[in-house]
């Protein structure tokens, strides 16, 4: 059957349509009992109207055409003519299991279709294929974001050099690609904020901080260094709080480092109420330490000492991530 002849009489098919007529329905033959039916009526209704099947006594009988119709989709979600298939039966092939998966080929041309829920869905498992992820490279072009992402654990990083989706950028990075010429392209003052931002995470010292920090603007470094916990350490933080004042609190409770200056304008202040919350818990803290610190034999004690060394290790790979 062509496939215009296919698509006409399942136009208004859904998903569990498809799936009970090829699947769960007549399973046995072209005959099956009208009990079985009771969660399928809205599909009978469908067939009958259209020719395909009719009750004969107490049973569903298919009909030639619909004997024909049912082979037909039988090879056609086997094919690379899915990708002309309804919206429902495509949906239907890549969300239901199947004792084969459907060859490459057939997922880039569903990747290449219309549907953005099927493009999602083929992408997906051409990527969880490991053979599938030599066609990464093909879907970094897409111009569905949403593919590009899968795509970009897998793919030539230097193919988002011009990327301007930040979600795409981040994805490269979580997927260990990104290099030191992709860092110098998405750092660079001429890329959006939102590139420079996610970028943020491939920057590995001070210096290149307050590179990016130089071009930002006073909001764009508060949020930047909230992002960054790590680099919002010392002067840096303190100048960006005083670049924006106005935002100074989404900060103040990120800032690690603080100079003593500015620590006391804070706390002189009738502002910077992030600063001064963070001392009052440090002294709830320091004397609840100060108490359970008894226990121990005194401050060169061997067991402290060891202590100490572990929650600072804890401490700073909680800070890394």
């Amino acid at each position: 059957m062509e496939i215009k002849e296919i698509n006409k009489p399942t136009r208004n098919w859904t998903v569990d349509e498809f799936a009970d007529f090829l699947h769960y329905r007549l399973q046995h033959g072209n005959r099956e009992s009208i009990r079985s039916w009771w969660r399928s009526a809205s599909l009978l209704r469908k067939l009958e109207a259209a020719g395909l099947a009719e009750l004969d006594g107490g049973e569903v009988a298919l009909t030639p055409s619909g004997s024909k119709l049912r082979d037909a989709l039988y090879l056609l979600e086997e094919s690379d003519e899915l990708a002309d298939a309804r919206l429902n039966l495509r949906i239907h092939r890549l969300e239901d299991p199947h004792a084969a998966p459907l060859g490459a080929d057939t997922l880039m041309l569903l990747v290449a279709g219309r549907s953005g829920r099927v493009r999602v869905d083929a992408a997906r498992m051409l990527m969880e294929d490991e053979g599938g992820r030599t066609y990464a490279d093909r879907l970094a072009k897409c111009w569905d974001p949403k593919v590009r992402i899968l795509a970009a654990p897998y793919a030539d990083p230097h193919l988002f050099l011009n990327e301007t989706d930040h979600d795409v950028i981040e994805a490269v990075i979580k997927g260990g690609r990104a290099d030191d010429v992709c860092r110098e392209r998405w750092t660079s003052p001429d890329e959006p904020f939102g590139v420079r931002f996610a970028a943020g995470a491939l920057v590995a010292d001070g210096e290149q901080a307050d590179r990016m920090l130089a071009t930002m603007t006073g909001y764009e470094r508060i949020r930047f260094l909230s992002g960054y916990p790590r680099l919002a350490v010392g002067k840096r933080a303190v100048d960006a709080c005083h670049a924006d004042d106005d935002h100074a609190p989404l900060l103040e409770t990120d800032m690690t480092r603080v100079p003593d200056d500015y620590l006391r304008e804070a706390l002189e202040s009738d502002r910077h109420w992030g600063i001064k919350l963070r001392v009052d818990d440090y002294k709830k803290a320091l004397r609840e330490a100060m108490r359970l610190e008894r226990l121990f034999s005194g401050p060169d004690s061997k067991v402290l000492a060891e202590i100490c060394g572990q929650v600072e290790a804890e401490i700073a790979k909680e800070e890394e991530r």
